[in-house]
């Protein structure tokens, strides 16, 4: 029966990670919306999904407007009657020195990386509080651990984001509602997966599939047990 289907949102699910995540969390049997700026992206990935049989919207917009989050939220759970999983995703990189950098690439990073955040956990909560039952994971990123030349403003955004997990963690565990983060390293783009040297079979280098795994793996443990954070790197990291 379609509502005894698991409902998730993904954001930043038009390409790579999110897309990843979607497609797994269909095979799964889960009931996906899906979130990215891009409505030709979305569109595709919809018509993937669909192959699948289960039902996947989609919304075009900027995770980092209050507005388009509270009524996109508000719209999946009049058509599915719950959500029962939150996927936060959506993620943009600026790597520059700080000196080179400028306020417009630093707000923007915020906004996508942890504003989003911020705005979807708090549109999705209230719901599954009053059901006492959910789960909230943030795809951060070992930048958000570790430190780098050039990597100033996002870093700084994916310790961020780990923060405030951390903290919602303590927040919402009362009412079984689960917040976790995983950690990945470089994962390989999709424009890469043209190029003559496939790196799908390779250890060093982190796929999108495979963060959807870990994703999964997350989801499936009994509701007794929380794993907060997860730190994914390759099995033998390129030199």
């Amino acid at each position: 029966m379609d509502e005894e289907r698991q409902v998730s949102i993904v954001t930043g699910a038009g390409r790579g990670i999110g897309k990843a995540i979607a497609l797994r969390l269909a095979k799964e049997g889960h009931n996906v919306a899906i979130f990215s700026r891009t409505e030709g992206q979305l569109r595709q990935v919809q018509e993937m999904v669909a192959l699948t049989g289960v039902g996947c919207v989609y919304y075009a917009g900027d995770v980092a407007d209050e507005k388009f989050v509270n009524s996109s939220v508000e719209n999946v759970l009049a058509r599915f009657g719950k959500v029962d999983c939150l996927i936060n995703n959506a993620g943009i990189g600026i790597f520059k020195k700080l000196v080179d950098s400028s306020l417009a690439d630093f707000r923007r990073q915020i906004d996508t990386n942890l504003v989003g955040a911020y705005l979807f956990s708090k549109a999705v909560l209230p719901s599954m509080i009053k059901r006492k039952s959910g789960s909230i994971i943030n795809v951060a990123s070992l930048a958000g651990k570790n430190s780098m030349p050039g990597g100033t403003m996002y870093s700084s955004t994916k310790h961020a984001l780990l923060g405030l997990a951390r903290s919602l963690m303590l927040e919402v565990r009362e009412y079984n509602i689960r917040v976790a983060s995983v950690c990945p390293g470089s994962v390989e783009s999709e424009f890469a997966r043209g190029s003559e040297s496939d790196p799908r079979s390779a250890s060093g280098i982190l796929m999108p599939e495979d963060v959807a795994e870990t994703v999964m793996s997350i989801l499936k443990m009994p509701v007794r047990a929380l794993i907060s954070e997860i730190d994914l790197r390759p099995s033998n990291p390129k030199k």
